[in-house]
């Protein structure tokens, strides 16, 4: 195991070297020209290192995962702006093809989105009735939605496209809804609810993370102005949309609390991801072992828990019977077969769910 490691974390660092030295070297051939003018077959070179090099070996080496749309599309976006950076103006007739492919390429997403709000707008009255109808079984707002777009737009019959692109709307929707319009969503009145930040030092990296983007805002604003004021705006933008979700996410996770009621578990952990459990499919409830590590590299689990100055380990952990959907944030899904907990209040959580008939590790 420990050889697996080693070699996972030695790749995942050759990886960092590769992009390094693909940046660096095209940074030095087209910006800085060290090998002369820069003619069309440079500029072609470039395209596929930024465009198709690079995204293989973040996916391969570094995260480890299938492309998923929510990351690729950044990153072609981010990779086009980066072109744009370093090559000449006087080379930039080469591009054409490429911006002309981005933009067909996006203006078929912003049809798509369109598509769906035009979709929404006449579905509306029946999307409300099916959200205010859901607030009886969900007490959280994103499972709300989720159960509303399910109900609504027949997300099963439409494909998973589709269906996570409604998921990703509703995160975007709920972002808003928590950072610009608070007062429209309370702390649920149950009294079973455990709350999870009160106890914790994520208001401190909270307030932290806030100051340093809002520097970095007008520090990348003002850098990228000198080179492209597209490139600035847009940038300024996606910052700005970082910070709104930064801020809805806070919010999010101080009206959350898990939820315990009708035999359900309601979990929603800011925007971040959120799920119902019955209680019948708990298969254990136990006291989560210090100094065990587990929980850090456990991709078959979930952990309710927020950052500190310094890493927090879980007080509990719930072992489920079968395999349950997680809905992450942007229409993302995962299984997992346990949840680590850290509460406020993990004795009276445990009292709680004891009541539930679900056992604890010992069999008390």
């Amino acid at each position: 195991m420990g050889g697996l490691i080693e070699r996972k974390s030695k790749s995942f660092y050759i990886a960092l070297v590769f992009i390094f030295l693909l940046l660096g070297s095209n940074i030095a051939i087209q910006k800085w020209e060290w090998t002369g003018r820069v003619d069309p077959l440079l500029v072609w070179g470039t395209v596929l290192d930024v465009m198709v090099v690079l995204p293989v070996v973040v996916f391969t080496f570094l995260l480890r995962r299938k492309p998923t749309l929510s990351v690729f599309a950044p990153m072609i976006l981010l990779g086009l702006l980066f072109i744009h950076w370093i090559v000449p103006d006087y080379a930039k007739e080469e591009l054409f093809l490429l911006n002309v492919s981005v933009l067909i390429l996006e203006a078929a997403v912003v049809l798509f989105e369109i598509g769906m709000i035009v979709l929404f707008v006449k579905k509306y009255p029946e999307w409300k009735r099916h959200f205010q109808g859901a607030s009886q079984e969900y007490p959280h707002l994103l499972p709300r939605i989720f159960a509303a777009n399910k109900r609504t737009l027949d997300l099963e019959g439409r494909g998973r496209t589709f269906s996570r692109l409604s998921g990703f709307l509703a995160t975007d929707v709920s972002a808003v809804r928590y950072a610009l319009f608070p007062r429209f969503d309370r702390v649920p009145p149950a009294p079973n609810s455990f709350s999870y930040h009160q106890r914790s030092e994520y208001f401190g990296v909270f307030l932290m993370l806030v100051h340093a983007m809002l520097i970095e805002i007008i520090a990348v604003h003002v850098m990228l102005m000198q080179y492209s004021h597209t490139a600035a705006w847009i940038a300024t933008v996606l910052d700005m949309y970082a910070l709104l979700f930064l801020i809805g996410d806070y919010q999010a996770i101080r009206k959350s609390p898990v939820i315990l009621e009708d035999d359900r578990l309601h979990i929603q952990k800011g925007l971040r991801f959120h799920t119902v459990i019955d209680t019948v499919d708990i298969k254990e409830l136990a006291v989560y072992e210090a100094g065990d590590e587990r929980w850090r590299k456990d991709k078959r689990a979930v952990h309710l828990g927020l950052a500190g100055f310094e890493p927090v380990p879980p007080q509990l952990v719930l072992e489920l019977a079968d395999a349950v959907d997680v809905h992450l944030f942007f229409g993302l899904k995962k299984r997992v077969d346990r949840i680590y907990l850290t509460l406020d209040e993990p004795e009276r959580f445990w009292e709680a769910i004891k009541r539930e008939g679900v056992v604890s590790k010992d069999g008390k």
